[in-house]
């Protein structure tokens, strides 16, 4: 009888006689690089993800499948050594949730969601022990693991957690357009990189601030330039090559391809 469920299935692969040979040789760090490209892979099929779509609702549906396997395979390692197994994993985020949102499971009046964030602050502070004294400092500890991109948004959302933010997203603009114009004044190839990071810097500020995912966004914006583009590449083909077509047709064939598929 085949098994059912994803844990019935691991325990199968697992199995240390009749298992698969290349699961029984897999640890923790060997798994490491397929939890980051399952989770990769999610991100790209949020990108194109669209409500309602058939197609792209069941490639979103098996991509987090892949993702879940690699946390219920972690699961499955670890049960095998008698540590914790996947109702675990669940006990334990379900244990956490409700203990940081006592504005839903207990007693206490939110007026919104800032206050539920600084809530969830000094609960995770009282969680791991942490006071005045011994509290680490506020950009420690950010896990290296993370993209440039992810880590300027920590950064960010630390501080604006401590009243270290601007008060509106008219003031983050402005910062975005002074850094640009820095960016424009500078020739020095090291000072040109130090202000091109103030501006990318900035840009993440404010797409925090604005409630803009910029990951998702790049995604997105690579997924049009990718299908814009094809449509420039085929103009190119259609007359012999790119060395057939200039730079103003080669626009015009984007402009024409923008045209035809509106966002």
């Amino acid at each position: 009888m085949e098994p059912t469920t994803l844990r019935a299935v691991m325990a199968a692969l697992r199995h240390p006689e009749t298992g698969c040979p290349w699961d029984l040789k897999q640890d923790h760090q060997s798994l490491a690089r397929y939890l980051r490209e399952e989770a990769a892979e999610v991100l790209e099929a949020l990108a194109s993800h669209q409500i309602g779509d058939p197609t792209r609702e069941a490639h979103l549906c098996e991509e987090l499948g892949d993702l879940w396997l690699q946390i219920a395979f972690h699961a499955e390692l670890a049960e095998a050594r008698g540590a914790w197994d996947l109702h675990d994993v669940e006990r334990s985020v379900v244990e956490k949730l409700v203990r940081r949102h006592p504005h839903v499971f207990g007693e206490v009046d939110v007026a919104g969601s800032d206050e539920v964030l600084t809530n969830w602050a000094a609960i995770k502070r009282v969680e791991k022990g942490h006071t005045t004294e011994n509290e680490p400092r506020l950009l420690e500890g950010i896990p290296a693991t993370l993209s440039p991109m992810d880590e300027a948004l920590e950064i960010g959302r630390r501080c604006a957690k401590v009243g270290f933010e601007w008060p509106d997203l008219e003031g983050v603009l402005d910062k975005v357009k002074e850094e640009v114009a820095e960016l424009q004044a500078e020739s020095d190839p090291v000072r040109v990189e130090e202000e091109f990071g103030d501006v990318l810097f900035s840009l993440m500020q404010w797409a925090r601030k604005k409630g803009v995912d910029p990951d998702a966004a790049l995604r997105k914006q690579m997924l049009r330039f990718k299908g814009r583009f094809r449509a420039v590449e085929d103009d190119a083909r259609a007359v012999g090559g790119w060395e057939q077509r200039s730079l103003e047709q080669m626009e015009a064939a984007w402009q024409a391809e923008k045209k035809r598929v509106k966002p």
